[in-house]
């Protein structure tokens, strides 16, 4: 059996999937569901762009 995998081994997604998801959970009704979710979804957001204040 392998091993649980751990946040280094994951996958981080693209940018515009990240924004598609959000995108799609706007169009739910409100509810701590979606709060919980558009969090989750903003952290990988935040993590896809990496340090983007050092860019320009």
């Amino acid at each position: 059996m392998p091993p649980p995998s751990t946040a280094a081994d994951t996958e981080q997604p693209p940018v515009d999937a990240i924004n598609t998801a959000i995108r799609q959970l706007m169009d739910r009704p409100a509810s701590a569901e979606r709060t919980e979710e558009y969090v989750r979804l903003l952290t990988l957001w935040a993590g896809a762009l990496g340090d983007w204040d050092t860019a320009a």
